[in-house]
This record gives structure tokens, sequence and C-alpha cells, in this order.
């Protein structure tokens, strides 16, 4: 504590001599940065090894270590971010998950003067990606400056200085400045101590390195870097025509093979794209045998991609009704199609007439929830529509209901339902759950596919099924019958096996009450043969007394 104290107090007297940065560090946003300081000299043991970060020529303090104990003064070394150890005379510091505002000059600093070992100016930029038309907004905090006074500007650099694109003025209140030219604009609110930049309709002309600078326009240079982005704008994909559709059953497996003859680079990237409004939507990508996911369904283990042998392989499992979508392999940071698909993942249902029917058709992947949504049924020619919402400018439920068919369009969870009651055998078919407008063509485009099926029930088991019919409607989605026929077989079975039993112990039961009765007679019958006997010898014995 003590040692704490007396280094708070160095650090708010002890200035230092202005240091020249030997190097300039950059580093992407969320990178790790490492630097290794070594020393030739330590004429105590004890002495102190620090990492400052320079300002007006002080060292303020973000982490030191002392006696192999570890001292930690930033938020962003408190949060386990910076480290500091000191080992066979070389000091190595490590910063992780960078961020903008890390950026700045920073000193290895030994002894209780912070007399520096090494000095650098660490550039933690933005990488940022966008499409043809796309809008940027970047926020450039500068609280760790210092100050909020001055102008701000967004500037791009060229290959000699850096080009003013927006600039605020200088601020004659407290609160928030900002100015506008013909794509760009610039906000500094210097009461949070944020400039936030924006740029409308971008091109791919305006691909290149920017800086959130401090402005000066009448001393050189005229920028004083906050913050650094690096826009990369890339043209939206021409549309892309599925070469063909492949339709897979729901909880299958699709693989798919995309060869290629020409590869300039060995590191030239391989992606798996969902195609979106023209624009390729990473679902997975592989570079250097290296495998990146970006989809949850990739997250959860349901996709793969291989690049080998000249051929990029792709797998999808465990297909689900809202992977349906069209596809493409790509290659290159351009995205260069190699094969495009249309996937067509139905759900099969398998049904009895007088059943009913209800599926719910997730709509989230489409990105909006907003028009029309329909039933339909698929015929030769196009989809024969059964059911439709009607537009509803209201947020929330939209629904409507025919002779035995209904729809029920909750944009709050993008979920189309349809309930089909009382089902017939010619309702078999294939059903889109489609987004619906009358007045273009085609009419129907598909959210999701339904191949149903519906059987007759078994003429034997007709009454059993009738009288139970209520409780299967109930049931919704059952797909098997009650077979009440084997229930009554085995019922009666049953009874007539525990008729014959209670029979037979009957039986048993007399023969043993007879056997019983027989049993008692010729005992009573001994016995009155056996008093006999004695009342005839009693009466001897008494007669030859007498005599």
């Amino acid at each position: 504590m003590e040692l704490r104290v007396t280094l708070l107090l160095l650090l708010c007297c002890t200035g230092l001599q202005a240091e020249t940065p030997e190097a300039e560090m950059s580093q992407q946003e969320g990178s790790t940065f490492s630097i290794q300081c070594p020393y030739t000299t330590q004429p105590e043991n004890e002495q102190l090894k620090a990492w400052c970060r320079m300002r007006n020529e002080r060292c303020q303090l973000e982490v030191l270590t002392l006696d192999s104990v570890q001292y930690r003064y930033s938020d962003r070394a408190m949060q386990g971010h910076i480290t500091i150890k000191d080992y066979n005379r070389t000091v190595s510091i490590t910063m992780s998950d960078l961020q903008a505002e890390d950026s700045g000059i920073y000193s290895c600093v030994y002894s209780n003067n912070y007399v520096p070992l090494k000095t650098i100016s660490l550039n933690v930029y933005k990488e940022l990606h966008k499409w043809e038309l796309d809008s940027l907004s970047v926020q450039c905090p500068y609280g760790a400056l210092g100050y909020s006074w001055g102008r701000k500007a967004w500037c791009r650099q060229g290959q000699a200085q850096c080009s003013l694109v927006v600039s605020t003025v200088y601020p004659s209140t407290w609160g928030s400045n900002g100015a506008r030219n013909k794509s760009s604009s610039i906000q500094d609110d210097t009461r949070t101590r944020t400039v936030t930049i924006t740029m409308d309709k971008l091109q791919v002309q305006d691909s290149g390195v920017y800086w959130c600078a401090l402005y000066n326009p009448n001393q050189r240079p005229a920028f004083i870097r906050i913050m650094e982005v690096r826009l990369s704008v890339d043209k939206s994909l021409p549309a892309q025509t599925a070469e063909a559709e492949i339709s897979q059953q729901e909880g299958s497996t699709f693989s798919i093979q995309c060869p290629y003859t020409t590869q300039p680079e060995n590191e030239q990237l391989k992606a798996w794209c969902r195609m979106r409004n023209a624009r390729c939507q990473l679902v997975a990508w592989t570079l250097a045998s290296m495998q990146y996911i970006y989809s949850d369904r990739a997250r959860q283990g349901h996709l793969t991609i291989q690049d080998d042998n000249r051929t990029v392989s792709i797998t999808m499992s465990d297909l689900q009704a809202e992977d349906s979508g069209i596809y493409s392999c790509v290659y290159s940071s351009n995205y260069v199609p190699l094969k495009t698909i249309s996937l067509n993942v139905y759900k099969e249902l398998h049904k009895w007439e007088l059943d009913s029917l209800s599926v719910q058709c997730p709509y989230g992947a489409l990105g909006y929830s907003w028009g029309r949504k329909a039933w339909c049924r698929q015929g030769q020619a196009q989809c024969s529509l059964v059911v439709s919402t009607v537009y509803s400018p209201k947020w929330g439920s939209n629904g409507a209901r025919n002779k035995s068919s209904s729809i029920q369009d909750d944009t709050r969870t993008r979920t189309v339902t349809i309930t089909m009651d009382k089902l017939q055998v010619q309702d078999s078919g294939v059903y889109w759950c489609a987004l619906y407008n009358p007045n273009q063509r085609p009419a129907f485009i598909r959210i999701m596919e339904v191949r149903l099926s519906v059987d007759k029930i078994p003429a034997a088991t007709t009454l059993s099924v009738t009288t139970s019919s209520s409780q299967k409607n109930s049931s919704g989605n059952s797909t098997q019958p009650r077979n009440t026929i084997t229930i009554s077989v085995v019922l009666c079975i049953l009874l007539i096996l525990a008729f014959t039993i209670t029979t037979a112990l009957c039986i048993r039961q007399r023969k043993k009450l007879k056997t019983g009765d027989k049993q008692r007679t010729s005992m009573t019958n001994q016995r009155a043969q056996h008093s006999l006997r004695a009342l005839k010898t009693w009466e001897e014995l008494q007669m030859t007394a007498e005599t």
C-alpha cells in the first residue's frame, strides 16, 4: 500500500523528457499485442519495471512489477487486459482485446525515476466491410486524450497527408457541434467526449483509410489522430440465378461440391453464402485449412466447409424448413460465385381423414415482417390460393378464415400459423406458406413447403374411430390410427381366460368339499363303533364281578 501511494505521488509530479517513439505498432480492434523490453543493467534487484501511457510528457501508470508482484492501475489492467512480467532481464507486456481508445504512446520504464527502456506508438484501428449503397456510422471516443476542446475532423489518408472530408466548427458553447457535406456528417458531443461520423450511400471508391482527428488548419500537421478506420466497400453481387433447386426433407443432410480450376493464391478464401438482396450473407468460410463460422446453425455444428483437392465441400445436417433459400459457393474476398443453388427444405406430414392440421411457418430469416401471407396449393401451372391474410398496417397479429382453413400472422414472432379442419383424402397435395402479392407475378413467394398426404380410415375401424373422432381432432398433428379391433380382441381373450380360471377354481373347491364330507362321515362311524365296543367290554366286566 505504501508503495502504491508513493508511486501515485510520483505519477502526479514526475515528468519525463519527450520521448520519440521508436516504432508505430498497428493492431486491429480485438487483437492481442505483446512487446519485450530487454535491459542489461540492474543495480538493485528491487528496481521496479512499469508500463506507462505517455500524456503531456508524464508517465500515466498502467501496470508495474516489483519483486515478482504485479500492481494494476488502469481500468483495462484491472479488467485483466494488461499484464507485465520481469524475467531473465526482459520486461514482457501483453495487451489483449485491444480497443481503439487504447491507441497512444507507451513506454517500458524502470526504477523510481521511470527511465525509459523502449517507447512505441500503438495504433488500434477499426476494420469495416461494407456493400455499395450501405451507410457507415462510427463513434470515436476521445476521453482518453484528457480534454474536449478544439475542432474535430474526418479525413482520408493519402500518400502524403490526410485530406479533409468534413469537420466541426470551433464550438463557442459546451455541448454538441456538427457539420455536414454532400454524403458525410460529423457530430461532436463534448459532454460524452465522442465524435460520431456518418457516410451515406457508400461507393467502391470510398474504400480507404480514414482518421477521426483533432483538427487545426493553422498548424502542421493539421490532423492529430484520435482513431483510424480502415474501410472496404464491395460491389453488390449481381443477381445470381440458381443453377438447380435441391429439395430435402426436414431432418435430412445435404452435401454439395463446388470444384474450381484456378487459384492464383493458395490463401484465397472459400465461403458458403446465403444470398439476400443480391448480397452474400456469410454462413461459413475456410482459409488455409481453418474454418470460420458465422451463422447460429454453423455454430451449433450443423454446417461444415472443407477446401481439398481443388473442391469446396459443404455439408448441412439436420435441415430445418427455415434453412430454405438461395446459397452460393464463392471464392476470394470479392465473393466470386462458383456455384449457386436454391435449397428447398420441406415438411412431410401424414394424416387420416377427419384429422386436423396445424403448421407454423417462421419467416424471420427473410429479414422483414411486412406484407400479406398466404396458404396456397401447388398445381401443375401455379399455386392456387387457399386462404390469405389482409394487409395490416398495425404491428401485431393479422388473420383470416374460410370454410375449413385459417391463417394467422404474428408479426412480433414473425410466424404464420396455418390450420385445416376435418381433412379429406382430396386434401392431399403440396402446399406453400408464402408471401402474397396478387398484383405481381409470381403472386406467391415460398416461405415453406408442406407435403401433405391424407389417408382413408380403414373400414373395419370406422365405428370405433367415429366414436373417438373428437379426441382425434383435439390431438392435432397425430399421424398414427388407433387400432381398436386389436385392443378388443385382446380384452376378449383376457376375459375368457379369467372366466375359465374362475370356473376351474370353483369345480376344484366343490370336489374338496365333497371329499371332506366323506372323511367326516367315516370318522363318525368309527367313533360310534369304538364306543359300542367299550360299552360291551364294561358290561362284561360287571357281570364277571357279580359272579
